[in-house]
Order: structure tokens, then C-alpha cells, then sequence
């Protein structure tokens, strides 16, 4: 199985750039053979769409201004990992989610994010307490957003329930303030003996310096394969049987 990282400048949007982005990527890594398309954190907003415009409106997803990336997602028979902030309509709150698409475009499963902040860039989204594998095709996946990937409880929790890779989508470089994420990313595959895959964002903010935020493959507790830098689309292949990542390095198709 071939599987891209859309690794992204996206953080500041505007939401409709954000989208033709999105869409141009998956463009890229489907006409490159990706199955599976996974992209950042709040891909589709922008990590900083609250602290740029407060009122912003948190809508339900998919939202019609998703009709063109989804029609790509059933044309091409993916499935699409998408970060976007949704709006429940039930619960009447917010939530930071990583969203699955199937093939044919319908939503498969989902998760919102657990450590969500609550202030600052986060203070719009509700923590969630739901934590289950989503179903892809025959492989149950251990989805993450950010921070819920901090300590290793929840991959673990995932891992228990049947998960056979781990995908965390993120908005987070190393930093002083938020430290250097790689460690415990490298914990939550070791402790569960699980791949585990983590889609980054790049760009420069006047909050964060998202430029040096890795997207990275990782193999029984080990960084295998390491990105940072200008966007770019990130190939790799792996063996979904054996579980194993076959690549050595990432396939770079630069946007």
C-alpha cells in the first residue's frame, strides 16, 4: 500500500485556499498511486482560523465546499484522512477532528481530538472522550489529532482495541513551550509495536514556527522516515499484511 503525507502550509488559511490546496495534493499523491491521502491538523480552516477571525463560523462536515476534494476522493477510490473542525449539532459544540473518508466518499469514521487545548488557537473546540479504531477497508486504524499523541495511553488504548497502525495529524514543531513531540511519538510506537505515521504542517506564524515541524514514519519505536520543510507531498510504502514500512526514504513531490 502506497500512503501520502500532505505535508502543508495551511495553518493561516483562508479556509478557501486551504481547500484548492487540498485538493491539488491529493491530486498529486493520487496520480502517484497513495490509497491512502492523510492531511494536518485543522488542514481545512487553518490551525489559526479562530485567533484571525473569532466569528468564524464552525460548520458541519462535509460541508458543501468540500464537493469537489470529495468528488477527487471517489474518482480516484481513496481514502482521505482530512483534519477540519466540525460543529456537532447534537452535543451543540465544536470539535478538532480527523475525519475518514471512504472511497466513495462517505465518512467512514472519525476522531476529535481528547488534549485539545482550550484556549488561544484551540479556544473554539470541545475536548471529546471517544477513542476507537476507524475502519479502513480490513485495517483498523489508531487515528489521532496533536497532542492526544503526547503521552502513549491513547495509542495504546487503540492499539487494544484491535488498531494495526497509529496516525496522528498535527500542528506541531518543536518548541520551548510545547517541546519536541518526536520522543513521544517515537513512545507510542515502541509500546505498542505499531506503525506509526505522523502528518505535519510547515510555515512560518507570528505564534509558532511551524517550518522546522516534522512529518514522520515510524517503525517499532524508531523515526524511519523524517520530513521538514517546504510542502510537499510524501510518498512511502507499506506492507499492510506484515505491518511493516517498506520504504527507506520518503518519495518527495514538492507543491
Amino acid at each position: 500500500m502506497k500512503i501520502a503525507l500532505c505535508h502543508l502550509e495551511i495553518s493561516q488559511g483562508p479556509e478557501s485556499r486551504n481547500i484548492k490546496l487540498l485538493e491539488k495534493a491529493v491530486r498529486i499523491a493520487a496520480d502517484n498511486g497513495a490509497q491512502w491521502v492523510i492531511t494536518p491538523e485543522t488542514a481545512v480552516q487553518g490551525y489559526y482560523f479562530y485567533k484571525l477571525d473569532p466569528a468564524a463560523q464552525v460548520e458541519q462536515q462535509p460541508s458543501a465546499k468540500l464537493n469537489k476534494l470529495l468528488a477527487l476522493v471517489k474518482a480516484y477510490g481513496l481514502f482521505l484522512f482530512l483534519g477540519s473542525s466540525e460543529y456537532d449539532s447534537e452535543l451543540k459544540c465544536n470539535f478538532n477532528s480527523c475525519i475518514v473518508f471512504a472511497p466513495d466518499g462517505s465518512i467512514c469514521g472519525k476522531h476529535r481530538k481528547l488534549i485539545s487545548h482550550g484556549i488561544g488557537a484551540e479556544a473554539w473546540a470541545q475536548k471529546a472522550s471517544a477513542l476507537e479504531p476507524v475502519n479502513c477497508g480490513t485495517i483498523k486504524v489508531g487515528a489521532l489529532v496533536c497532542a492526544d499523541a503526547w503521552y502513549s495511553d491513547h495509542a495504546q488504548e487503540m492499539h487494544k482495541k484491535g488498531a494495526q497502525i497509529i496516525i496522528d495529524i498535527a500542528a506541531w514543531p518543536p518548541t520551548e513551550v510545547c517541546g519536541n513531540p518526536l520522543g513521544a511519538w517515537e513512545k507510542c510506537s515502541e509500546v505498542t509495536g505499531l506503525p506509526m505515521l505522523v502528518c505535519n504542517q510547515t510555515g512560518a506564524t507570528e505564534w509558532m514556527d511551524m517550518t522546522i515541524g516534522q512529518s514522520v514514519a515510524i517503525e517499532k519505536g524508531k523515526t524511519k522516515l523524517s520530513y521538514s520543510g517546504e510542502q510537499a507531498v510524501l510518498l512511502l510504502d507499506w506492507d499492510e499484511r506484515l505491518g511493516e514500512i517498506l520504504s527507506d526514504e520518503f518519495e518527495i513531490i514538492k507543491i
